[in-house]
């Protein structure tokens, strides 16, 4: 039997401090008889008297002094040790540095965030918008922890884990030709003046691997990288853009028709790591709330615009 436990200890200096063993009991919350058999057991395994009762007080021995004066350096480190857990709980000392994609800035990142520091209160975050290159290239140079991204990622260095989806929509402006009952077909696209998307942004990417397989080509007089822009640059110029439906939901205000597209465009949103996301993490804590944030909205709950 260890003679020393830190229950034990416990008992003894709550018996030391009060001279009382029923008011140890009652500022630990023990029974006075647990109480006593802690302490009898401690006697016991130490082989020292450490209190005599006097006068119906229980009185400290020399040896009790001696004991008690060495195990408040142990209490004060215990103490300690238990602050310094709890500020762990607490996201003290913690970072996390990310980099996202534009389309998911205007709700689902921001309430990741929320969610991440309401649990890690001192958690402190870096957040930035990029492209994917950008985002490998941070992730790669140790810039950011964790990078959010959309479409397929070719890259062998990289861990993908997948969050949700969204969806390619159609931004149609009143009386254009494509107006009407959806969803458009693809193939209607060809020969339409739309705004264009490079290859550098995730809607560019996931068009170009989605209309792979069929013969399509629509022409683009302005070209835009930034998803932000696509909305205002549509209403400004009177033209149609295809845009993801985050964007879409969330910045189209000029009254524009939204309309799908036959087949539909589905793209993955995935998490980009270098290494593995451990449970617990501040990571973690963010990537489940937008997994979440994103299945309701798939299941059609879903903020209202502005």
């Amino acid at each position: 039997m260890r003679p020393i436990t830190l229950q034990r200890l416990q008992v003894f200096c709550a018996v030391y401090e009060n001279d009382s063993i029923s008011a140890a009991a009652r500022s630990l919350r023990l029974s006075q008889p647990t109480v006593s058999r802690h302490l009898r057991d401690f006697e016991a395994a130490l082989g020292l008297s450490l209190f005599v009762l006097d006068k119906g007080r229980v009185m400290p021995t020399a040896e009790a002094d001696a004991i008690y004066g060495e195990s408040r350096f142990l209490f004060d480190g215990v103490t300690r040790l238990e602050n310094r857990i709890e500020a762990l709980r607490q996201g003290e000392g913690q970072t996390l540095s990310l980099m996202t994609v534009n389309m998911l800035t205007p709700h689902f990142v921001p309430r990741a965030v929320a969610h991440a520091l309401e649990a890690l209160p001192g958690l402190a975050m870096t957040l930035d918008v990029g492209t994917l290159a950008q985002q490998l290239a941070a992730l790669r140079a140790g810039q950011v922890d964790l990078c959010i991204v959309a479409g397929r990622v070719q890259a062998e260095d990289v861990r993908l884990e997948r969050l949700g989806q969204g969806r390619l929509r159609l931004l149609v402006p009143p009386g254009s030709p494509l107006a009407g009952p959806g969803p458009v077909p693809v193939e209607d696209l060809s020969g339409v003046t739309l705004l264009g998307s490079t290859l550098r942004g995730p809607v560019g990417k996931v068009l170009a691997q989605a209309l792979a397989g069929h013969d399509v080509d629509f022409s683009a007089q302005v070209t835009v990288n930034s998803l932000s822009l696509v909305p205002p640059l549509c209403q400004a110029l009177e033209t149609a853009s295809l845009a993801d439906e985050f964007t879409i939901h969330f910045q189209n205000t000029s009254g524009f028709e939204v309309l799908d597209l036959a087949p539909e465009v589905i793209f993955d949103i995935y998490a980009m790591t270098l290494g593995p996301v451990q449970a617990g993490s501040a990571a973690r804590i963010f990537l489940r709330e937008v997994r979440r944030l994103l299945a309701d909205w798939e299941a059609g709950d879903r903020p209202a615009p502005g």
